[in-house]
């Protein structure tokens, strides 16, 4: 392995030259900090650029020839990769650096990151450097503890005895072993199920196949339900209707139409559209104290114009001498123009007058 050069910054310099001087001075790599930028390493550097993780799990050792065997470990679920990173001393600040272009390393997500790099420093005299952590574990993996995986054979998974051989999924045999009896005992489960389903749903058919449907009234049609049936119901045309003669047809509106029967297709409190398109309106309004022209204004205007106006004067006392006439002068699609006439001096018993209109 070529050992990679690291630079020093200017800070962790002074920090390396007063531990020279003194014992007091903690020259302890605490950290290993990552970045993905493709870094120049520098002894200006502060902080670490483009810095996004810190190892804290570090362990190095002195080799000889100013060289450190660095290790590092990450257990946590995450992937990444690097191109650069920072050796931080306990005290936080930034001793030296390295990057380059090129990954330097990539961690899966699903994977232990356990790398171990060789680092060579521009000055021999290292000996003052320690590691926080100068050694790893590497366990037989359980189910509390992530470590090292040897795949069960086929004939280790179905005897299912050993604990800590796990199968190539990440699970112990005995487990698995135990998982596959549950779950072949859920599928015999449901499919005795399925089956008993299967059969009450057969007889259920069988049943409904032994059943007759006839027609009735003006149904037509039927038989077993071995086999598709269709049931009909003829419909009467517009000669049917005009004879008026045939008990078995439905009468369609479209046949009532053909044949000219009129029916009211909308209605409401004072007028109706029948099926031919005709319009009827009717009302009552209040006579007017003096002769001469008025107006009679429709609650809704025809869709075309008024062709007829029928009046019918109100006289509530039933007088002899009151002959008050409404007369009409034109129609149109939203109003009547009207004249009252009395043809006696007097008319104190007309209090008003019906109306009926129609039109299209």
């Amino acid at each position: 392995m070529i050992p990679l050069t690291l630079i020093i910054t200017r800070a962790g310099m002074a920090k390396f030259t007063a531990a020279q001087l003194t014992t007091g001075l903690d020259l302890t790599i605490a950290a290993v900090g990552l970045t993905d930028h493709p870094i120049i390493a520098a002894p200006t550097l502060e902080a670490l650029p483009g810095e996004f993780r810190r190892l804290t799990m570090v362990s190095g050792k002195q080799v000889g020839d100013a060289v450190v065997h660095l290790t590092m470990r990450d257990d946590a679920e995450v992937g990444y990769t690097a191109r650069g990173f920072g050796l931080f001393l306990a005290d936080g600040t930034l001793f030296a650096a390295y990057g380059q272009n090129d990954a330097l390393f990539q961690k899966s997500p699903r994977a232990t990151f356990l790398s171990a790099i060789d680092i060579a420093f521009p000055t021999g005299n290292i000996d003052r450097l320690t590691f926080g952590n100068t050694d790893f574990l590497n366990p037989p993996a359980t189910t509390e503890t992530k470590g090292v995986v040897e795949l069960a054979t086929e004939d280790e998974a179905v005897a299912g005895t050993d604990m800590l051989r796990p199968a190539p999924v990440g699970v112990s045999t005995k487990l698995l072993k135990a998982t596959e009896t549950r779950l072949r005992a859920l599928i015999d489960g449901v499919a005795a199920s399925v089956t008993a389903l299967s059969r009450s749903v057969s007889q259920a058919m069988d049943g409904l196949a032994a059943r007759t449907v006839y027609g009735s009234g003006l149904v037509k049609g039927g038989g077993r339900n071995d086999s598709n049936r269709t049931l009909t119901v003829d419909a009467a045309s517009s000669a049917d209707v005009r004879a008026g003669t045939a008990g078995d047809r439905a009468v369609t509106p479209a046949a009532l139409r053909a044949a000219g029967v009129l029916f009211v297709v909308e209605a409401g409190d004072n007028f109706r559209v029948m099926s031919d398109g005709s319009v009827e309106q009717w009302g009552t309004a209040p006579v007017r104290a003096n002769e001469g022209p008025f107006s009679l204004n429709f609650p809704r205007a025809f869709p075309a114009a008024c062709t007829g106006l029928f009046t019918t004067a109100i006289n509530g006392g039933t007088a002899v001498d009151g002959q008050t006439t409404i007369q009409r002068v034109a129609l149109y699609a939203d109003r009547a123009d009207l004249f009252l006439q009395n043809h006696q001096s007097t008319n104190n018993d007309a209090i008003g007058f019906d109306w009926r209109a129609w039109g299209r």
